[in-house]
């Protein structure tokens, strides 16, 4: 196919006041770099409650949009041009969605309360959204396979909503670990758990989504969270609106965007777990995980056999010692990546995986990209 010289003239319509939407922008402006000459249109702005009066008279070629109403669907649909959809919301018919994978979000947080030691869970979510109600469902499905206690709540931010909020976490069984449908949420959970004298996070555990750190660091205490990749979904937005402006059909119009990392913060650094041989373990793996810890020093560290030990771990966290290890591991490798600007050998060696490239290809079978792309995406 003969390709024109003109730069595709592309709108974004993406909000940049918030961190998560300056990510999806990064990530779009780093496949305009690499891939193409398209010619960006956007602005700053705040959430985009209908379509801006630049985009009346505009004549372009695609667009990418957080489609939050549907106004702004019409109002794009209208243009008659590839569209791509960034929003938390579904996409309209035919309009191709990328977003992040809030399965493998709540996949990713129930994993982590369980490797804690929890037993009872609980979500909290925003009837508004529908990215909420995603959520909502996914950690249900998630925890349900465990055949373990959900407990749910929907609110909104009103003051009524608040006192009711307030009575659930009350009376929900102790300890118990809550996913807050995102960081406004949890820290609105952390400060109600403050008021009726709930101990966080001995009798409650709470993690958010978005890893928003101004949020994040000013809560009391502070919030642990599902950490999301805009900057992956941004430049796969683009890759399908390319797709798109060549004449192709994606093969599929739902895109997801796996999560990064859990970022651990107060409000969840803690364990439950009863059993003692288990318990002295997991303090022992969190401390020495990253130096040449095997199963059997651990054995010999906490004073029982091997198989003893490798038998209660897997019947009190539902996994083995080595994944335990290796989770620690890889969890420290990414804490690296995201705060230091360490080389790869060096990070390698600091987190347990010795050569950089084995970490390399750990991170590629777990993550999806390679080191260097999960830290440009973490800046």
């Amino acid at each position: 196919m003969t390709m024109s010289s003109t730069p595709a003239n592309v709108a974004v319509l993406i909000e940049t006041s918030s961190a998560y939407g300056r990510g999806l922008i990064r990530g779009i402006a780093e496949f305009v770099q690499s891939q193409t000459t398209w010619s960006l249109r956007l602005e700053e702005t705040g959430p985009i409650k209908s379509v801006p009066a630049w985009m009346r008279p505009w004549q372009g070629s695609g667009i990418i949009a957080r489609i939050e109403t549907p106004g702004i669907a019409r109002s794009l649909l209208a243009k008659g041009v590839p569209l791509v959809n960034v929003s938390g919301r579904a996409s309209p018919p035919g309009v191709p969605h990328v977003d992040l994978d809030n399965s493998a979000v709540c996949k990713m947080a129930v994993e982590y309360f369980v490797q804690r030691g929890f037993r009872y869970f609980a979500y909290t979510g925003n009837p508004r959204f529908q990215w909420s109600r995603w959520r909502c469902e996914q950690f249900s499905k998630e925890v349900s396979a465990l055949a373990a206690r959900c407990d749910l709540f929907d609110c909104e931010e009103s003051a009524r909503d608040y006192q009711s909020l307030q009575a659930w976490l009350k009376a929900l069984p102790k300890p118990v670990a809550i996913l807050a449908c995102n960081d406004q949420r949890g820290c609105t959970v952390l400060e109600a758990c403050l008021r009726i004298g709930l101990a966080v996070p001995q009798e409650v555990a709470v993690l958010g989504v978005d890893n928003d750190e101004i949020l994040c660091t000013l809560s009391q205490p502070r919030l642990s969270s599902v950490v999301p990749d805009p900057q992956g979904i941004g430049y796969m937005a683009a890759q399908t609106l390319h797709e798109l402006l060549r004449g192709g059909k994606p093969n599929t119009m739902e895109r997801w965007v796996r999560p990064l990392m859990v970022s651990s913060r107060q409000s969840t650094d803690a364990s439950v777990v009863n059993d003692w041989h288990v318990s002295q373990s997991l303090r022992i793996i969190q401390g020495q995980a990253v130096n040449d810890l095997h199963v059997d020093d651990l054995a010999a560290q906490v004073q029982t056999s091997r198989r003893y030990l490798e038998e209660r771990f897997r019947a009190v966290l539902g996994c083995s010692i080595h994944d335990e290890i290796f989770r620690v591991r890889l969890s420290t490798a990414q804490r690296l990546l995201s705060t230091t600007v360490l080389p790869l050998k060096d990070i390698a060696a600091r987190s347990g995986f010795r050569r950089a490239d084995y970490l390399s290809v750990v991170f590629r079978e777990k993550m999806g990209i390679s080191p260097s792309e999960y830290r440009a995406r973490c800046q």
